[in-house]
């Protein structure tokens, strides 16, 4: 492991990692979660954490054995999906890692099956990261790399060249907006959730297109960028 100093930081529930090259955070639920997690996966319940451990330096330390028992394992060489992630989503990223779908996610809060109406990021094929977990990432058209995914926050996995859902959350809930017109001049078409304005456009196909897109169509983002 690099050699790194870590503190606390109690009110925004995460450890403060500093090393040669800058700091990074790592919260006490995730590190937790994970390293719980890597244990029972592991079959190694010395790695869990205990009631002592949570928001303590001795949590991350926890973290740090889990991760080194991990690479030291043969599952080192499977995808590692972070804790809480839904196993049907598990499954369906896998496979489309594998076969190269191209693919359109939804992300939100699992809890309630509320999206959180992301744009950027929520298109392309499935890669994986490298390193000692192996995570899926979300890989853009014509992009090298991409972006790790959020797979604990996944609400659906929609097949972009048919439009099928491979994969919804039992709690999914699609968006319900409303389109209304505005007396500004540059925007004079928004679209609201529950009375609150999410966005605003200068041309009412393009409100549609974002609504649709919303709502897990299979619309191209470009038209309504």
């Amino acid at each position: 492991m690099t050699s790194e100093t870590v503190t606390l930081d109690a009110g925004q529930q995460h450890y403060v990692i500093r090393t040669a090259s800058g700091y990074s955070c790592q919260g006490f639920t995730n590190a937790r979660d994970n390293t719980n997690q890597i244990a029972a996966l592991l079959s190694r319940p010395d790695l869990a954490f205990g009631a002592q451990d949570f928001g303590a330096l001795s949590g991350y330390e926890k973290y740090q054995a889990a991760l080194c028992a991990w690479e030291a394992s043969p599952l080192r060489h499977e995808t590692y999906f972070e804790a809480g992630t839904d196993p049907k989503a598990a499954r369906t990223l896998e496979r489309c890692r594998k076969d190269g779908s191209k693919v359109r996610l939804i992300t939100g809060n699992p809890d309630t099956g509320e999206t959180w109406l992301d744009e950027f990021d929520m298109l392309g094929q499935i890669g994986r990261s490298m390193g000692t977990l192996k995570v899926p990432l979300l890989i853009e058209p014509g992009a090298d790399g991409g972006g790790a995914i959020l797979t604990a926050c996944l609400l659906a996995i929609i097949e972009w060249a048919s439009g099928k859902y491979l994969f919804r959350h039992v709690n999914f809930r699609q968006p319900d907006l409303s389109i209304r017109r505005t007396q500004d001049q540059k925007h004079p078409w928004e679209v609201l959730r529950a009375e609150q304005v999410v966005a605003r456009f200068g041309d009412i196909g393009k409100a549609g297109a974002w609504v649709a897109f919303m709502r897990g169509e299979t619309v191209e983002p470009r038209i309504f960028a």
